[in-house]
């Protein structure tokens, strides 16, 4: 008799607590909203992350392909509207750009192998959002000089009225760079 006394007072008093526990509201004015991301740089984007929302990551030219869930944005812009973008990138991203800069492959290397690890480079930044007139996917643009643009556009960046008129996305620093054509 006492187990089964002991059990229900338990009970009664997790009853209690959780009638009393009210979940915060969520915020009326913020829409959560899907991650894109864009690389129009000549280095592969591991990951990023944008406040502390994991975007995905990012081959040299590639982008917009995938949606990643999520960040929260007020319903409305406001100047001095801002979000925090960390980044890991590998000098070359796994693919030969400009020997220069870039190690070259081994002999033999074949598609399918590992390639060889080129330098990581953690990078963090505070970037403005660009305005926007409703929540649309925050779109992450990676560019020239560790760059980073940020719009919320119902254009995906390929079309003629997106405001960053950037096109598909692209090494804009190379500009004989083509897609390479996986076997």
């Amino acid at each position: 008799m006492t187990k089964t006394r002991t059990w229900l007072v338990s009970a009664a008093v997790v009853l209690l607590l959780t009638g009393c526990y009210k979940a915060p509201e969520p915020d009326k004015d913020s829409i959560p909203t899907s991650i894109v991301g864009h690389n129009y740089t000549s280095e592969g984007i591991q990951e990023f992350y944008v406040d502390g929302g994991w975007g995905g990551g990012l081959g040299i030219g590639q982008g917009g392909a995938s949606n990643v869930c999520c960040v929260v944005l007020p319903a409305k812009w406001r100047p001095g509207l801002e979000v925090t973008v960390e980044w890991v990138r590998s000098d070359c991203g796994g693919r030969v750009i400009d020997e220069k800069r870039c190690p070259p492959l081994p002999p033999g290397f074949a598609i399918g192998q590992k390639p060889p690890r080129w330098e990581r480079k953690t990078l963090k930044k505070i970037v403005p959002i660009e305005p926007y007139e409703r929540v649309w996917d925050l779109q992450v643009m990676f560019l020239l000089n560790d760059e980073v643009k940020i719009y919320s556009s119902r254009f995906d960046v390929i079309h003629p009225e997106h405001p960053s008129g950037l096109g598909k996305p692209r090494p804009l620093d190379n500009p004989d760079w083509k897609r390479p054509e996986w076997r």
